[in-house]
């Protein structure tokens, strides 16, 4: 086995490993999507349909009360490997330069991965990760991804309260704020690509996650067209395909 090629993907999974717990209360679980929910009201809508481009960018706060800044960028709807599917692009910590960039291409129709590719930010290698050696050690890794529609949890027909939100750049947006199973205030906006604004722990005030940034338009992706469709495949321990 490549030593290179097997840190580079342990230090990938480290990071998605590192933030998978504050994503399991943040972030929508998929499988609970209804398309026919968010149409409620005015002040919320449901998720916002992003256009390519569209980014945001979430402070996650771990216990120690250390910030990690994840910027997520969607991509659009592309025929990957036959399949129609829409991609997201991820870098779950952005001032870190040692975890790596994450693109996932995923069924427009049924939320699964197509083809899911890293890029090293050390030398720029663009490596294909094997989408079972990823759920190995990620079970069920798509439900964590930032959700490009509403989930059913969050529907404009479920009971919310009103608020606003001002990032820290002066962007100030409506939101909708919901309480969860896990006693977690989730404040969400129809104005904001993937939705998601902020999480605070109800039993203590305190915030695990929230906005920094965000925009409709503009973003380019670190790994482009090219390098995804020509990544290297590494099946490093001979995972089913």
């Amino acid at each position: 086995m490549n030593k290179k090629i097997y840190k580079t993907l342990i230090i990938l999974i480290g990071g998605i490993f590192l933030i998978i717990l504050v994503l399991k209360v943040v972030l929508p679980d998929k499988n609970n999507y209804d398309p026919s929910y968010g149409w409620g009201s005015d002040i919320y809508t449901g998720f916002l349909n992003p256009k390519p481009g569209a980014w945001s960018e979430i402070v996650f706060i771990d216990q120690g009360g250390k910030g990690s800044l994840q910027r997520s960028v969607f991509l659009g709807k592309k025929v990957i490997e036959g399949v129609l599917a829409y991609g997201i692009e991820i870098d779950s910590n952005v001032s870190d330069n040692t975890k790596d960039i994450l693109q996932i291409w995923l069924d427009k129709k049924s939320d699964k991965a197509v083809k899911i590719v890293s890029k090293s930010k050390k030398n720029n290698e663009v490596v294909c990760v094997n989408e079972s050696f990823m759920k190995l050690l990620v079970p069920s890794f798509e439900s964590f991804l930032p959700a490009a529609f509403t989930p059913a949890r969050y529907s404009s027909m479920n009971q919310y309260t009103y608020g606003t939100f001002t990032t820290e750049t002066q962007k100030t947006i409506q939101v909708a704020k919901f309480i969860d199973e896990n006693k977690t205030e989730i404040w969400v906006s129809s104005e904001v690509p993937f939705g998601i604004i902020k999480a605070v722990n109800t039993e203590n005030n305190k915030v695990v996650a929230y906005l920094r940034d965000f925009g409709l338009t503009g973003a380019k992706p670190k790994i482009s067209e090219t390098e995804m469709i020509n990544c290297k495949k590494k099946d490093l321990f001979n995972l089913p395909k």
